[in-house]
């Protein structure tokens, strides 16, 4: 018994000072100000899209709304054999610096079942005229000042990769709650790693990079046949190849907002997606913190069913839980506090236990399971 208290007290030690990590690097990025000077880079708004017909008229209406020289960014909609109006709908829509690229008009694309979202926005990078890349999805919301906050940035720090805010719209019901908390999370990690040099998160609804620095790691060559990872595995690629130059702009203007899964099933499709590309991260180290995390989580669940029989085992599941709920929970704080949500940290006891619970299930299942995308069985 003294064996194995020792070692869940290392390893929930351990989780301690991981969360204390992103906790610091969340602390040390500062949020960025821009001059007064207005930004010259022409700019590629990338806007893949597969049956977006409810989400894509105001996504077009918020880029034609954007506080940035016309003449100076266009958007590239590139829509993914659509089988709605998504595609009648972007047609139609007056916009002079809009360009749509459908990849059923390309031969060697023709085929639906041979294409991804990466192919469709390797397209439509070597079509663009920009210097910069700027990338979203169709079911978001950048404010105006989205396109002229990332510019400044990139034209003060130079950086060949820049990974943006994404945040959910409120959401009341416990699911909206519940998705808020945990992606609210994901974004601080995301921002502290980079901050920290450890580039391992970002998301491909607000991501910028350099069209040069993307050919010049081939863009998705050799991740190409992976659904998933736009975002991810473009970034581990550029790491590799531009070390530090790759930033995180933390910025209230330059954040991009989304709604939440509106229904478990939806939700759950999501995650799987989400956590389905783990097993193709070349960086080890991504990985071994993905299964170390697990580990802990799965050993609270464990000793706490072993407790049943063996109350010893109930103290240990409690002390790993409290000691997971207290860093979790100052972590949360500190990014909420950015987002104005601090309000949802009320829920946060009842939600730490459901989350448990979601990490030892949606791990296997984004490993070993399908999910259904667009209408595609993945």
């Amino acid at each position: 018994m003294l064996l194995i208290t020792i070692l869940v007290f290392l390893l929930i030690g351990g989780y301690v000072l991981l969360i204390l990590y992103f906790l610091l690097g969340w602390l040390r990025l500062n949020e960025y100000v821009p001059a007064n000077a207005m930004p010259v880079t022409r700019v590629t708004v990338v806007v893949p899209v597969r049956n977006e017909e409810k989400n894509i008229l105001n996504l077009l209406g918020n880029l034609r709304d954007q506080q940035y020289n016309k003449d100076l960014f266009e958007v590239i909609v590139v829509d993914d054999h659509s089988t709605d109006n998504t595609l009648k709908l972007i047609n139609s829509f007056s916009m002079s610096n809009l360009r749509v690229i459908a990849l059923k008009d390309d031969p060697a694309l023709a085929d639906a079942s041979r294409t991804n979202k990466k192919i469709g926005i390797e397209k439509a990078v070597h079509a663009a005229n920009g210097t910069l890349i700027m990338t979203t999805d169709a079911d978001c919301h950048p404010g105006s000042n989205w396109i002229k906050t990332t510019v400044a940035y990139y034209e003060q720090h130079q950086p060949v990769m820049i990974a943006g805010m994404v945040s959910y719209f409120h959401d009341t019901s416990f699911l909206g709650k519940f998705q808020t908390l945990d992606f609210l999370s994901l974004v601080g990690i995301a921002a502290a790693s980079i901050q920290n040099g450890f580039y391992n998160l970002c998301n491909g609804a607000n991501l910028a990079y350099t069209k040069a620095a993307f050919l010049e790691v081939d863009g998705f060559r050799q991740i190409d046949h992976i659904p998933s990872g736009d975002d991810m595995m473009l970034m581990h690629k550029m790491a590799k190849k531009f070390g530090d130059k790759i930033a995180y702009l933390k910025n209230k203007d330059s954040i991009v907002y989304t709604s939440t899964e509106k229904d478990f099933v939806t939700f759950w499709n999501q995650r799987v997606r989400w956590t389905s590309k783990s097993t193709h991260y070349e960086d080890k180290r991504i990985t071994g913190i993905l299964a170390f995390v697990y580990l802990v989580n799965l050993l609270i669940v464990l000793n706490l069913a072993i407790g049943i029989f063996y109350p010893p085992m109930l103290k240990l599941a409690m002390w790993m839980f409290l000691a997971k709920l207290c860093i979790d929970t100052l972590f949360t704080y500190a990014v909420t506090k950015f987002f104005r949500r601090e309000n949802l940290l009320w829920l946060f006891l009842p939600m730490q236990a459901v989350h448990v619970l979601y990490i030892i299930l949606i791990a296997p299942a984004g490993v070993f399971g399908k999910y259904n995308w667009k209408g595609r069985r993945i």
